[in-house]
């Protein structure tokens, strides 16, 4: 209003403030240190890097894989501690740069607490976007008591350096672990990389992870999933998969393409993991398609190439390869459930997650009662990954 001083809106409710740097000594220990367990990087204790690929692939990569690698989307420390305070230290390889992505999303680091199935969102971190480095507090002033901490990392931004504050006299403690020792792989787009939730925990695959007692491990690839060879060689080497999801339909180059790289990715993944199931989704539906039938076409014609591979693979024996029908991921109207036609809100990677979680659960709980009967003959219904 004119002849009004206008006031920063950060400053006149404190609720909006950012940063949060600590006041009084914190103890301040390196999140790739014991006892902290970081999930979601397979090569990590062969490289000791935030890297999603290894830093000297066996299979040579684009340049634009190469890049997106060294994103956080999907990965998580996990640690214990009675600590009333938890604060942390982010040195971000690059600074805020999505004008349709929030900036906690991107940069930003969320708290869960409580153990797998139980996590309750607590914050996000606070920080000043145009800075590569910030400290921020993610809780204080709790009561004194051992707590189960998740912490995911930024979805779009690489990550130089993380540490963790907590009060001098606190204990850090090691994650209790996963009772189930196996990973959920999941590549795809942007969509599978986490555009564009409004902080970390609500990419689907990190609600997902909320959900099932095992690994999450997200492969999503912005713009370049394209479904390459080389990627299929480097995912066949990651140790102890559950189930591996390919969701990248919408990067394929064209229609043709995805008829080709389809049986041969699978057929590479199969001959290191005869066994694992392997689960094809197809695109979710577009806001645009409400207007536009040349792109309900398309979609229709590469979902049925998508199935009809999974036919051929069923029907030449390999019964652990299934196929989900996109369009039903976002429900019955997906209009309000996308932040600019294309990719999720957070209330379309909630839908996702929420029509996945049965599909995950079926497959998954045939991989462990597989399992269960081999080690040692017995299947009891309480090793069931509840849907």
């Amino acid at each position: 209003m004119s002849g009004v001083d206008r006031k920063d809106e950060n400053q006149a409710d404190p609720n909006l403030k950012i940063g949060g740097n600590s006041e009084s000594d914190l103890k301040w220990v390196s999140a790739l240190e014991a006892p902290f367990r970081v999930t979601g990087l397979p090569w990590l204790d062969r490289d000791g890097v935030y890297r999603r690929l290894p830093v000297h692939p066996s299979h040579e990569i684009r340049p634009e894989v190469d890049r997106l690698a060294n994103n956080t989307t999907g990965v998580q420390v996990r640690f214990r501690t009675d600590s009333p305070n938890l604060y942390v230290r982010v040195k971000l390889a690059d600074k805020y740069s999505m004008y349709q992505m929030a900036a906690t999303g991107q940069c930003g680091v969320d708290c869960y607490i409580g153990a797998i199935g139980n996590q309750k969102y607590i914050n996000t971190s606070r920080f000043d976007f145009t800075q590569e480095e910030y400290e921020s507090v993610l809780f204080d002033s709790l009561t004194r008591e051992m707590r189960e901490i998740t912490l995911n990392l930024p979805l779009y931004q690489g990550v130089a350096e993380l540490h963790i504050g907590v009060a001098p006299s606190s204990e850090i403690a090691a994650f209790p672990g996963f009772p189930v020792d196996k990973k959920v792989l999941l590549y795809g787009t942007s969509i599978t990389h986490g555009a564009c939730a409004t902080r970390p925990g609500m990419a689907y695959p990190n609600i997902l992870s909320r959900m099932f007692p095992l690994e999450f491990v997200n492969l999503g690839f912005s713009g370049n999933a394209q479904g390459e060879p080389e990627l299929a060689h480097l995912i066949s080497q990651i140790e102890a998969p559950g189930l591996l999801i390919l969701d990248y339909e919408a990067n394929t180059p064209s229609t043709e393409r995805l008829r080709e790289s389809l049986p041969e990715f699978i057929r590479i993944y199969r001959d290191r993991h005869p066994d694992v199931p392997i689960l094809v989704l197809s695109q979710i539906r577009l806001a645009r398609e409400a207007f536009d039938g040349e792109l309900v076409s398309r979609r229709e014609e590469r979902k049925r190439i998508q199935r009809e591979e999974v036919d051929r693979q069923r029907a030449a024996g390999d019964l652990n390869v299934h196929f989900f029908d996109g369009a039903l991921l976002l429900g019955e109207d997906p209009q309000d459930c996308t932040t600019d036609g294309i990719h999720p809100s957070d209330l379309g990677y909630a839908r996702i997650a929420t029509t996945l979680r049965p599909v995950i659960a079926e497959l998954l709980n045939a991989v462990i009662e597989q399992r269960t009967r081999r080690d040692d003959g017995k299947w009891d219904e309480q090793n069931r990954v509840s849907d």
